[in-house]
């Protein structure tokens, strides 16, 4: 039963969604604000990895509000959705072509949301919860492509805990990236930041050349599940239909083939994360020190 709560393709999907050009411009400053936090302070290796747990578990809590809500919405509505998700996923096939052929040309889908991301000039659990909220309601607009593929058009299929697990896979995804980065600036190496901002060009174009056959796959998907849905399935366009179930063979196959290894990437960075806190906890005890629970 829980084991429905996880979707391995939906989870490694979330981890390349954290690297899109909508949030990707927000991440230099998620992560050069916690550098700013660093600076200054005498902690320990151990204690600034402590920090750095912290910081990225208020992130993915954002990550997981969104995905989570969107997932619960999504089922508890299915009924009312599902007939207007094969329109839906034809405009945003659409959209995406357009935005693809866009960004080639040199457009970038830069997005701010002020009221949020204005939680960051503070050092609190809460701010950074917001700002997993924002990076993930940006990400999401560039990544809807994916999104649907992976998660939207696959919860159709399936009901109850399945439909949620998509979306909290795709989320938990996103914060198991976003934790790695974190626990990496959390070591010293400030050079991520600027790395990231070099990158940004060419995420941009990857990306552009990215969703145009995504866009074209989400929209075909959606002219086949309109008619397969329609009083006459057995009239759906041939081609459509074998392209999109020979689309849909391979991603179980991806399924199948990441699952076990997907699992234990997890269990075994959920190991590392425990072993750092307990060891921050044992060194306070030993300097007598007591944990710390704000960030700044």
């Amino acid at each position: 039963m829980l084991s429905d709560l996880f979707n391995p393709i939906a989870f490694a999907a979330g981890m390349v969604a954290l690297v899109n050009p909508c949030g990707f411009a927000l991440l230099p400053a998620y992560l050069g604000y916690f550098l700013g936090m660093n600076d200054g302070k005498t902690d320990t290796r151990l204690q600034a990895l402590n920090r750095s747990q912290l910081v990225a578990g208020a992130m993915s809590l954002g990550f997981l509000a969104v995905f989570g809500t969107l997932g619960i919405l999504f089922t508890g509505l299915n009924s009312q959705i599902r007939p207007i998700l094969p329109w839906f996923s034809m405009a945003v096939g659409i959209g995406l072509v357009v935005l693809g052929f866009a960004m080639l040309r040199g457009f970038k889908p830069m997005i701010s949301l002020p009221k949020l991301e204005k939680g960051t000039s503070g050092g609190s659990m809460l701010n950074m919860f917001l700002f997993g909220v924002s990076y993930a309601i940006a990400s999401l607009s560039c990544t809807i492509g994916v999104f649907l593929a992976v998660v939207g058009t696959s919860g159709t299929e399936s009901t109850g805990l399945s439909q949620l697990g998509g979306f909290i896979s795709y989320g938990a995804g996103m914060g198991l990236l976003a934790t790695v980065l974190t626990l990496a600036v959390g070591l010293g190496k400030k050079n991520v930041v600027t790395n990231f901002k070099k990158l940004l060009p060419k995420i941009n174009l990857i990306s552009g050349i990215i969703l145009i056959p995504v866009g074209i796959y989400v929209f075909l998907y959606g002219v086949w599940e309109h008619q397969i849905l329609g009083d006459n399935p057995q009239d759906a366009t041939q081609w459509i239909n074998s392209f999109v179930t020979s689309v849909l063979d391979v991603q179980t196959s991806i399924s199948n083939f990441v699952d076990g290894r997907v699992t234990f990437l997890g269990w075994t960075f959920l190991a590392i994360n425990v072993v750092i806190i307990v060891g921050g906890i044992a060194q306070r005890r030993m300097s007598g020190g007591s944990p710390k629970t704000e960030l700044a």
